[in-house]
């Protein structure tokens, strides 16, 4: 494995986290992550309209999925720079990318702060990664100089949490195991909310020069999990941030406990091969004029 990149800079919170515990939970279940992320991962390139010979950026590539799928879309002559801070996933993505349809060069930095060649890039792309930036308008002005002019920057970012049950009702579940966890909130920065006002992306990408804003909502049920109900509730445990930290401070005994909550909880959404619930995200597409 590569060496980890350095804990710093603003964004050293999101670098710990995904090269610690959580971290490695998703790259042990990047397959039904996979699976979960697909739809919306799918409509993105989608509203991308990549074209055969572009040069793309994936931001927060993980382990690497959204790279290969970007990458069918681009040959013969194109090529793809993937960008992570997690060294756990890249090791991943590394291995996965060399059977790539085009070529790959991955980079394990922070895209906030990390020096992107100007004018450098047709595409820029993103799974659910924008929301977790410490600044994201400088985030998105390195963005917006490393496109060339009349480039796409597409990307996905989730809805507010009355809208994502599939993440709000685990938490509220846990919640009083660990009252001190944060709720999820909006208006926090670097949160899986924090892009949740279409007018807040929208004032972002147009501070930072971008043009032809649009967002679209997209809404469906998240699939997590594989298997009995049990299976599910042990991949929720491992794959949402807030039971995992619950289980993190317990002991096996007090975990228990944790988990039968889960169950209860979660029961009637299991559908006999998954747990289905509802989420909801925006597509958000913009031009570096």
């Amino acid at each position: 494995m590569a060496e980890q990149i350095k804990s710093e800079g603003p964004n050293s919170d999101e670098i710990d986290y995904w090269n610690g515990p959580q971290g490695k939970n998703w790259v042990a279940e990047n397959r039904l992550t996979d699976l979960m992320y697909e739809p919306f991962g799918d409509k993105t390139i989608e509203r991308a309209e990549l074209k055969p010979g572009e040069h793309i950026l994936d931001i927060g590539c993980g382990c690497g999925t959204t790279t290969l799928k970007l990458a069918k879309l681009l040959t013969p002559d194109g090529d793809i720079t993937a960008l992570d801070v997690s060294t756990l996933m890249l090791s991943i993505a590394r291995e996965r990318t060399k059977s790539a349809a085009v070529p790959v060069k991955i980079i394990n930095a922070d895209a906030e702060t990390h020096k992107l060649a100007p004018a450098s890039f047709d595409v820029m792309f993103s799974q659910f990664g924008l929301m977790f930036f410490r600044n994201p308008k400088s985030a998105l002005a390195n963005f917006h100089t490393a496109l060339k002019p009349g480039g796409r920057i597409a990307f996905v970012c989730w809805r507010d949490p009355e809208r994502n049950p599939w993440l709000v009702t685990p938490f509220q579940a846990v919640h009083h195991f660990k009252p001190e966890m944060e709720v999820p909130n909006p208006d926090a920065r670097a949160s899986p909310f924090s892009f949740a006002s279409k007018k807040k992306v929208e004032a972002l990408l147009r501070d930072t020069g971008f043009v032809d804003i649009q967002l679209e909502s997209f809404e469906t049920k998240a699939v997590m999990g594989e298997g009995s109900l049990e299976e599910c509730v042990d991949y929720i445990a491992k794959f949402v941030s807030s039971v995992a930290a619950v289980l993190r401070d317990r002991s096996e005994a007090d975990g228990s406990e944790v988990i039968d909550t889960l169950h209860t909880v979660l029961a009637p959404y299991h559908s006999g091969s998954s747990i289905e619930l509802a989420a909801s995200a925006w597509i958000v597409s913009a031009i570096r004029p």
